[in-house]
C-alpha cells in the first residue's frame, strides 16, 4: 500500500475541508445576528478560516513539476496551465480537439 500523498494533493483535500469550515461558519454568522456576540465569534472564525485558505493555497497547491503556484482552479483542474502536466501523475497532457 502506498502511503505516499503529493503536497498538491493532499494541499487540495486540506482546502476542500477549509472552504467547508468557511461556508459553515459564514452561514452561521448570518444565522446568529441577533446575538451580536455569536456573530462576531462565527465572523471572526469566517476571517481566519479565509487565512489560512491563502496560506494553505501559497503553500501546498503548486505545480509538482515546475513549482507554479496555482491560486484560481485549484479544485477543478488537472493539468497545470504553464507546463501542461497533469498535477497529480505528472504525465505530459495531450491537446485536446475542439
Amino acid at each position: 500500500m502506498n502511503t505516499y500523498i503529493s503536497g498538491f494533493t493532499r494541499g487540495r483535500e486540506l482546502l476542500k475541508k477549509l472552504l467547508i469550515g468557511d461556508l459553515v461558519s459564514a452561514v452561521l454568522a448570518m444565522i446568529t445576528r441577533s446575538n451580536p456576540m455569536m456573530m462576531g465569534l462565527f465572523s471572526g472564525l469566517t476571517l481566519l478560516l479565509f487565512g489560512a485558505i491563502i496560506y494553505i493555497d501559497v503553500k501546498y497547491c503548486r505545480c509538482p513539476n515546475c513549482g507554479k503556484v496555482i491560486l484560481l482552479g485549484v479544485l477543478a483542474i488537472d493539468a497545470c496551465p504553464r507546463c501542461k502536466r497533469n498535477l497529480v501523475t505528472g504525465k505530459k497532457v495531450k491537446k485536446s480537439r475542439r
